[in-house]
């Protein structure tokens, strides 16, 4: 675990936000946003190190914040973890075209995210 890192959860059931932030435990900043453009707007200011971004969300696919991750210097090397209920193949490979680092099925195994998320933080 990397002590203070900064995680952005972006998804627009404020329930699943919170056993997210629940599953990660640590020392870690967080940030959460409900939408497409709340989530980028955080983005540019938090400068998140990982960011939990599930794709059916207000405003539009939770993908756009993939991209605008990869895009932008300002957080560059920030890793991205796609949290779906649509967890076909073909789902898992828009996510990674898009840009996402891993892809985690909801339901979500706390643990697996747990894991997840320490992994991408170490290889940063």
């Amino acid at each position: 675990m990397i002590n203070g890192a900064r995680i952005l959860i972006c998804d627009d059931e404020p329930l699943l936000r919170e056993l997210m932030r629940a599953a990660l435990v640590g020392d870690y900043e967080f940030e959460e946003a409900g939408t497409v453009d709340e989530a980028i707007e955080v983005v540019r200011t938090f400068r998140p190190d990982v960011a939990l971004v599930d794709v059916m969300m207000p405003g539009g696919s939770g993908l756009e914040i993939i991209r605008h991750l990869r895009h932008d210097p300002a957080v560059q090397g920030a890793r991205s973890v796609v949290i779906s209920a649509f967890a076909g193949e073909d789902d898992r490979r828009e996510a990674q075209d898009a840009g996402a680092d891993a892809f985690i099925a909801k339901p979500f195994d706390p643990d697996e995210l747990s894991a997840v998320v320490a992994g991408l933080l170490e290889q940063r």
